[in-house]
């Protein structure tokens, strides 16, 4: 598995400077014709100028000066564009080793595999009343049922089952907890969730884990397990 996913990494690294490179040579030939036609208008008015009243050479310098500034900003981007699609690499490389664990995340969402799904919630305070519900993919409530009420961490192993007690299908599901006080006022619950990462990837500059549909970027992840509790 190790070799599959080096080369996966090799690959999106080389995929990130080729795009790069492909970008900068897009700019540089734009660059260089519109130089070329700049140089050659002005050759034709340098012959074709009036010799009793020659051209004001302020403004064509004035508009050298400008390409070459151009040129220096593509140059500039394109080193930052290479150190990039570098560090995007090493962040693939890095995150070699969750491929394969359970990681806790922040998030509320996570893939529902096998017919498992875990979360964890938080309480700050005792609830009077609190109700676990979860979603699917479409934003439909699947499940519904009341949630433990005391102070503190809170774990729910689902085992995929809606409120009609049928077995739904994997894929993604997101889990919320509505809680209110003696005095009727909302608690905030702090939800996380887990997950066994199936690959890593890198998108757009960022590198993400993969748990079944599910994508997080890396900076979610709190723990790294080889199961989930």
């Amino acid at each position: 598995m190790t070799a599959s996913i080096d080369q996966t990494a090799a690959s999106s690294a080389s995929t990130a400077a080729s795009t790069a490179a492909s970008t900068s040579s897009a700019s540089k030939v734009s660059l260089g014709t519109d130089i070329n036609t700049f140089l050659k208008l002005l050759t034709t008015q340098l012959k074709n100028q009036d010799p009793t009243s020659p051209m004001d050479t302020n403004q064509f310098t004035q508009q050298l000066v400008s390409f070459s500034q151009v040129e220096q900003a593509i140059n500039t981007n394109d080193k930052l564009t290479n150190l990039l699609a570098l560090q995007s690499a090493d962040q693939l490389v890095t995150a070699l080793p969750l491929v394969g664990h359970t990681v806790q995340f922040a998030d509320n969402q996570t893939a529902l595999a096998n017919g498992k799904a875990v979360f964890t919630y938080n309480l700050p305070t005792q609830a009077a009343n609190a109700t676990i519900a979860i979603n699917d993919a479409s934003g439909n409530t699947v499940l519904q049922i009341p949630a433990e009420t005391g102070a503190g961490d809170h774990t729910f192993n689902w085992d995929g089952k809606g409120s009609d007690g049928s077995q739904l299908a994997d894929g993604a599901y997101t889990f919320n907890v509505s809680a209110t006080g003696a005095d009727k006022a909302a608690i905030t619950a702090t939800i996380t969730a887990f997950g066994n990462v199936d690959s890593i990837q890198s998108k757009n500059g960022a590198t993400t884990f993969q748990i079944g549909a599910v994508s997080e970027t890396l900076d979610k992840v709190i723990a790294i397990s080889n199961a989930a509790p």
